[in-house]
């Protein structure tokens, strides 16, 4: 199998087309001969049949295309669909060299607002556990947010002893110890060897404000989740009777029932019991089951939580040069806060919006989702004319899961935006149809059913920026 390469100072970036679920090595060109790489997740959602094979054959692939060697391993967030391939093809994984895992910040064990997000979705987790376990028949409207959550997540949120997306950070923090927590903004990022290629943090936020956003209305969204201490969080699992889980991080949990102790029964009460038998003489007295609209609503606050705690990389080429934008599953709150973030010394005067104008190719958030690309503060400013879109998506498993992935509004911007160079990883490079752009596009590309890659090369070694159709050509940003 042939290594991986990408022209010098140019970068190569491989998407791989196994399913639902993100992987993405990237080769930098440091000579002719030397490359240096990143991979960026690897992961397939839970419920995709043969997914240990696809994983196995992914894994076996970035082996031979690196040499064995990764230079940076970028792990954006904790779902199953971007860290399931540590667990599926783990030996495989294991024969691999990792110079450098970057997390987000949020990863961090020794930031206690980190420590806190974690202690929170451990406890979401379980109390959705225990929901499952305990909701006998359950409503469809209910199983289906669950069953979201679970795909998400990984099979331990159905049974406990299971693998879980935990188990696969914790493998990899173990397996390759040399890590690095990023934060948004500071000084930008780079690889040995590569002092030209700078990667700038943009997310995840630390205001919690921003945290919190997960949708584009007015009041937005909350996908934070609850403070169990004065929230439906802690009814919840209270309800649920997982205050035993939980009481050591949270405390009191008691405080949280309903009703005040002295109207406290046993169920062997001769008063519990006659009222337990009217009422199942009387079904319209029933109500087993309207506490499940709250575990539904939960889980998917707690999905979106999770996506805005993506590690965001903008990685500029060269100084004024192309950029590409890997977002994770960033949501609203998140691509809010970039306009916030900034860099520091000679750095210091690029912008947010600088380096979202000088986009060349964004992988799209979310296998192109609705909430995880904004309009105006985002999309719509990727202006140059070059710009590529790589979305990472199975449509036939996201309409069984009654999912709109890609979002029929952004597929149609996106198509626009790039010219009809958007590249879906269950078709592949997009049809030519007599299309000039189009065909020169494909003609750049390499594909196989396992991956395709793009090549893309700095201006500061293309002769002249290239002409698209229907645009002028593209000017180089001016040095900064």
């Amino acid at each position: 199998m042939a290594r991986l390469r990408a022209a010098r100072s140019g970068c190569t970036v491989r998407m791989y087309r196994h399913g639902l679920g993100d992987c993405f090595l990237l080769a930098f060109g440091v000579s002719q001969r030397t490359q240096r790489y990143m991979l960026i997740d690897c992961g397939v959602l839970l419920g995709t049949p043969n997914a240990e094979a696809r994983m196995q054959a992914v894994v076996k692939n970035i082996h031979d295309a690196t040499g064995g060697h990764l230079d940076a391993l970028v792990i954006t967030h904790e779902h199953w669909d971007h860290v399931s391939g540590f667990l599926q093809a783990q030996q495989a994984f294991a024969g691999l060299t990792v110079d450098e895992v970057w997390f987000a910040w949020t990863e961090n064990p020794a930031s206690p607002l980190a420590r806190e997000l974690r202690e929170r979705r451990r406890a979401a987790l379980h109390g959705l556990r225990l929901a499952l376990a305990s909701a006998g028949p359950t409503p469809p409207l209910f199983a289906r947010r669950i069953e979201s959550v679970r795909a998400f997540f990984g099979p331990d949120l159905a049974a406990t002893g299971r693998a879980t997306t935990e188990d696969a950070l914790d493998w990899v923090k173990q397996q390759w110890p040399n890590h690095r927590y990023c934060e948004p903004g500071g000084t930008p990022l780079t690889i040995d060897d590569l002092p030209e290629v700078r990667f700038y943090v943009l997310g995840p936020p630390a205001d919690t404000t921003y945290l919190r956003r997960s949708t584009p209305t007015k009041r937005g969204g909350e996908v934070y989740l609850d403070d169990p201490h004065s929230g439906q969080l802690g009814l919840y699992l209270a309800a649920l009777g997982a205050a035993p889980a939980v009481r050591q991080p949270y405390q009191a949990a008691e405080r949280f029932l309903p009703f005040n102790e002295a109207y406290h029964r046993q169920s062997f009460d001769t008063e519990v019991t006659e009222i337990t038998d009217r009422y199942r003489s009387e079904p319209w007295r029933q109500i087993d089951a309207e506490w499940i609209g709250a575990a539904g609503e939960l889980a998917l606050r707690l999905d979106a939580h999770t996506n805005n705690t993506s590690l965001v990389l903008a990685i500029e080429l060269g100084r004024g040069d192309k950029v590409l934008l890997f977002p994770g599953d960033a949501q609203v709150g998140s691509w809010l806060s970039w306009n916030e973030v900034g860099w520091h010394g000679e750095d210091e005067a690029i912008t947010t919006a600088d380096l979202l104008a000088r986009t060349v190719l964004y992988k799209v958030g979310h296998h192109g989702s609705h909430n995880a690309t904004l309009r105006e503060q985002g999309l719509e400013r990727m202006t140059n004319a070059e710009l590529i879109a790589l979305i990472p998506v199975d449509r036939e498993i996201a309409g069984r899961m009654r999912w709109r992935m890609p979002h029929e509004p952004l597929h149609e911007r996106l198509t626009q935006k790039t010219l009809g160079r958007l590249v879906l990883s269950d078709t592949g490079l997009p049809m030519a149809a007599g299309d000039a752009v189009i065909e020169a596009f494909r003609g750049q590309c390499a594909q196989t059913d396992l991956f395709t890659d793009t090549p893309i090369i700095p201006w500061n070694r293309a002769r002249s920026a290239p002409t698209t159709a229907g645009s002028q050509r593209p000017r180089r940003p001016p040095r900064r």
